[in-house]
Formats: structure tokens, sequence, C-alpha cells
């Protein structure tokens, strides 16, 4: 059986380091502005206001108060969502922490940047990835990052989450960019298409509809704004901010991996 890694904590060094890294953001999502130069694509963070999503996504349902469930891999309320806990971690591995909101579009564009070799490398064991689900923009409108994201983990249940999680971040960025229909049948349909079926997908409908884990991807949003993440996205390496203007491609991420082993 795989070695399940250590949960994620956010320690005193990390902490210093996020506040520091909090003094240069605004509230809201930063905006990534990427350019494709052959094979090269270049993803520059720059602070901005919170995008809101169309009109046309936003829910009409009221906000429910959420479900206590935390789901396993996070082990507790406001604890990150560790991606590939069942894989054997090699010597010296470092843990990418990835602060996203699902209706982020900038998240999203950093999704397509650097998606296929943070992947890998979490799939060889060479990072512990680690996920925070922000609900940023639902503060303007909406409550649709935090149906997302529990759709997202109520898909894990399943055994499911990798395979959701990237396909309704690629469908966005296949799409250009286009928000999708977000809502149950979203949701239903995305399941259906990684696979979820029968009567494992009427218990993910079930827990869509609960909002089973509402309150736990609350609770990561309360967290990590009192440790001073207030834009999407962000990536902390080994505790440390990425720099999206220094590390801009899939191939200068697996660079910055290889230099946090060890350390």
């Amino acid at each position: 059986m795989a070695k399940k890694p250590p949960r994620t904590s956010v320690g005193t060094d990390r902490q210093a380091k996020i506040d520091a890294a909090a003094k240069a953001n605004q509230v809201g999502p930063n905006k990534i502005l990427i350019g494709a130069v052959v094979v090269i694509v270049a993803i520059i963070a720059v602070v901005a206001g919170v995008i809101v999503a169309d009109q046309s996504t936003k829910s009409k349902a009221a906000p429910k108060d959420g479900g206590t469930s935390v789901p396993t891999a996070a082990g507790e309320m406001g604890a990150g969502f560790v991606a590939n806990e069942d894989a054997t971690l090699v010597a010296g591995a470092p843990t990418l922490d990835i602060y996203e909101d699902f209706r982020c579009p900038a998240c999203h564009q950093a999704y397509g940047v650097f998606h296929d070799t943070v992947s890998e490398l979490a799939n060889e064991g060479k990072i512990k990835l680690v996920y925070h689900f922000k609900t940023i923009i639902d503060s303007h409108g909406g409550n649709e990052s935090l149906q997302a994201a529990n759709a997202a983990i109520c898909a894990a249940d399943a055994g499911k989450f990798n395979e959701y999680h990237d396909a309704v971040l690629g469908s966005i960025v296949a799409a250009n960019g286009q928000q999708p229909p977000w809502g149950p049948e979203f949701y239903t349909q995305s399941a259906a298409h990684v696979g979820i079926s029968g009567d494992a997908l009427t218990t993910f409908n079930q827990c869509v509809a609960d909002g089973s884990y509402e309150g736990y991807v609350r609770s990561v949003e309360e967290r990590s704004a009192r440790d001073g993440i207030n834009a999407t996205p962000q990536y902390f390496l080994n505790g440390e901010l990425v720099d999206f203007q220094t590390v801009n491609t899939g191939e200068l991420m697996a660079e910055a991996i290889e230099k946090a082993t060890g350390n």
C-alpha cells in the first residue's frame, strides 16, 4: 500500500513568507496575461480587482450553511486538500500548495500553463500537491465557487477528484476561458464524463445537493484569508511564493520544483 504523505500545516517560517507576500497583493484574483510564442507561454501575475463571472452563470438558489463533512484528503477543517495522498513521495519531495478559485479566470490560465507538469510530477511522487479552494469571487456575486469546490470534493468520494478537477478546468481552458453553466446539471455531466456512474453518481448528486463539504470549503477560505491569501491564483513551493514573472512555463516550474527537492 502506498504511504500517505503527512498533512500540511502553515508553520512559523511559512507564515512569515505568506505575510510578506500578502503585502504586495490586493483583495481579489490575480490577472494573469498569457501569451504563446511557438512553445513558450508567458504568464504574468498582476494584482487587480475581482473578476465577476457572467450574470447568466449566477446561482438562483439561496446559499446553504453547508455540511460539516471533512474530506479524508484534508483531515481537518481549514486544511488543504492533498490531491495525491496515495502517492509514494520520493525523498525530499517538496510541497506545492495551490490556492485557486474555480471561477477565477487567472486560475484557469495558470492551470493551462502549469497543469501538465504539476500533474505528472504529482503522479510520480515528486511533489506533494495540495489544493486550497478559495471563494473570493462569491463575495462579489453568486455562490458557484463554493458549489464547484464542494462538487469536486464529492467526486473525490468516488475516487475521481483529479479526473473531475481536470475535466472542469480543462474544459474552460479549451473554451478559451468561457465560464461553463455552473450548477447541478453541469456537475452531474462532469461527473459522468469522468466515469462516475450508477450508485456512485447517485451518491455524488446527493453530496452536491446537500452541500456536504461546503462547511469545509468555507473553513479553507477563512483560514487562508487569515494567513494573508486574498488573491488567486497563488502557488507556494515549500512555503515560498512562486513568482509568475520568472516561473512562467511548465519547464520553469519543473526546474523550480527540482531545485526545491530536498530543501
